[in-house]
């Protein structure tokens, strides 16, 4: 593949994730029943090492969802972070206002979004290219960020360093949802998709 290829493909990639953040925002709204505002998100294929270095400390104490992707094949893992303020200010965004939030019911609320957003984004990858994904129910995990990290490379026997990370605000009545959507691919499963956007 060469250099204008895969910018184009990559390019190609971006419409997809503006596409299903969009999406996001939209289900969202209709959750909570008011408007939900999303800036455009951001994307990035970065190394493994370079995640500590420009997005998180590895000894960070984060809150993540994990979603494992399959269908005619094993995908990868969706990740969602955030540290455990933010989780709660995601909560309070679904949550009525005289509910307590308990650590149950923060966790429960944020499964409830991460559900959502990698629905939305999974449902514009299949519109484009001509795969079937289905995903696991969310998995809430609370770890430091380099344990969770490194736990699911392993898990996808990811050797070739690379991660895609999706990076997500919205808003909605002086709220904001920020986090990284982080996709772990197994091997051979970035490269396909890049193709697969050529065709």
């Amino acid at each position: 593949m060469t250099q204008d290829e895969y910018l184009f493909r990559f390019d190609a990639l971006q419409e997809i994730i503006n596409i299903g953040g969009g999406n996001a925002a939209t289900s969202l709204s209709k959750l909570i029943e008011r408007k939900v505002e999303m800036e455009v998100p951001t994307l990035e294929i970065m190394d493994y090492d370079q995640i500590y270095q420009e997005i998180r400390k590895e000894d960070e104490v984060v809150k993540a969802v994990l979603m494992n992707i399959v269908g005619d094949r094993e995908y990868g893992v969706f990740l969602f972070v955030a540290n455990p303020v933010n989780a709660e200010k995601l909560a309070q965004m679904i949550t009525p206002t005289e509910v307590e939030l308990t650590v149950e019911l923060i966790d429960s609320a944020v499964n409830e979004i991460v559900n959502i957003i990698v629905h939305s984004f999974m449902t514009a990858i299949m519109k484009i290219i001509d795969i079937k994904m289905v995903s696991s129910v969310p998995i809430m995990a609370e770890d430091m960020f380099g344990s969770i990290i490194s736990s699911v490379y392993m898990e996808q026997e990811q050797y070739d360093q690379q991660i895609l990370i999706i990076k997500n605000e919205y808003y909605s009545l002086g709220h904001k949802i920020e986090g990284s959507l982080y996709f772990v691919p197994r091997p051979g499963v970035l490269e396909l998709l890049l193709q697969q956007l050529g065709l």
